[in-house]
């Protein structure tokens, strides 16, 4: 029986299709109007059905890229199904209406699965990367207690506690702590290397992440030291943004921190937590005290839609390369 695919573009029914699908936060409505909002992506929601019934979909993002290529298509941590053995399926579904619809040059989609729950047809390939397929993921099915007992390093569940004992506190954000978040993200982008948006993406992200959104911060005597932005259905909780001060690092504030977050997205009800991709830096030796040992998503894969994606990808390649040598 052929897939119907349906366009969704009322709010509260995408929010139950992806509940009641198990779909990744990114493929939730807030934050398709956040990268709609704040750059050159249009969001489109794909429901897939069967007989009437839902059997999967997916949340693409479609941008315009220079001429001749015309556009690109891109499913974060999706598509998704009911059923993972068919997100193969889902993925073609998902293609044919993009080139029918959006004409891109290819659809590129990064599933959060791991590599062996993952068959594609021969027509897709390995694709260049958007986000990390590296990362790693606690369980948060387990009671507390043996949450607690997870975590890899004995150390850090003796952080969690010293903090606590030394007067952090952590709380939901507010947005009057806006200014602050986003000068600890400058330290840290600084100190670390890293590039990160205008505050104006973040103060939209305020707005526009919904009940998906989960920012928290860390303070001593209502002195933030730290905080941890996070988004979360019941698929999984996603780590998208923190940072922590030089005081925090010695209060240990951030240790509590990503343990309130867990807390937090095992309440919703998230059966992951994600944290959200390593590298061979200090902050990925961090995420490695909680999780212990990486995790490996099944990556990127293109399905090439027009006869240009040969001189697509080469032409992304060669953008890397000089964005290297700057």
């Amino acid at each position: 029986m052929a897939l119907e695919t349906h366009v969704i573009t009322d709010q509260a029914q995408w929010a139950s299709i992806v509940d009641e699908l198990g779909a990744h936060p990114l493929q939730a409505w807030g934050w398709g109007e956040l990268k709609s909002k704040t750059g050159p992506w249009d969001a489109h929601r794909l429901l897939f059905c069967e007989g009437g019934e839902r059997v999967g979909g997916c949340q693409m993002l479609v941008r315009s890229v220079p001429k001749p290529f015309g556009a690109m298509a891109y499913v974060p941590r999706g598509p998704f199904a009911k059923d993972s053995a068919r997100l193969g399926e889902m993925a073609n579904a998902a293609a044919e209406w993009a080139k029918a619809e959006v004409r891109p040059v290819c659809l590129k989609i990064e599933p959060g699965v791991p590599k062996e729950a993952l068959t594609l047809s021969k027509a897709w390939r390995e694709g260049h990367k958007v986000l990390l397929a590296k990362t790693a993921v606690m369980d948060l099915t387990l009671d507390e207690d043996a949450l607690m007992k997870s975590i890899h390093g004995k150390k850090a569940r003796q952080y969690i506690r010293k903090a606590g004992r030394t007067g952090i506190v952590c709380r939901p954000a507010e947005r009057g702590d806006l200014p602050r978040v986003l000068e600890l993200y400058h330290g840290t982008a600084e100190n670390d290397h890293f590039g990160i948006h205008e505050d104006a993406y973040y103060e939209q992200a305020f707005d526009l992440l919904g009940e998906e959104s989960q920012l928290f911060v860390a303070e001593q005597e209502g002195n933030i030291q730290a905080f941890l932005w996070n988004v979360a259905t019941r698929a999984c909780a996603f780590e998208l943004w923190g940072a922590v001060d030089d005081a925090g690092k010695q209060s240990r504030a951030n240790y509590l921190l990503k343990w309130t977050a867990m807390l937090a997205a095992k309440a919703k009800g998230a059966v992951l937590y994600d944290l959200n991709g390593l590298m061979n830096d200090g902050i990925s030796k961090f995420k490695l005290l909680f999780a212990g040992e990486p995790t490996y998503w099944a990556g990127t894969f293109d399905k090439p839609l027009s006869p240009l994606y040969p001189l697509f990808e080469t032409a992304l390649k060669v953008r890397d390369k000089h964005r290297g040598e700057a």
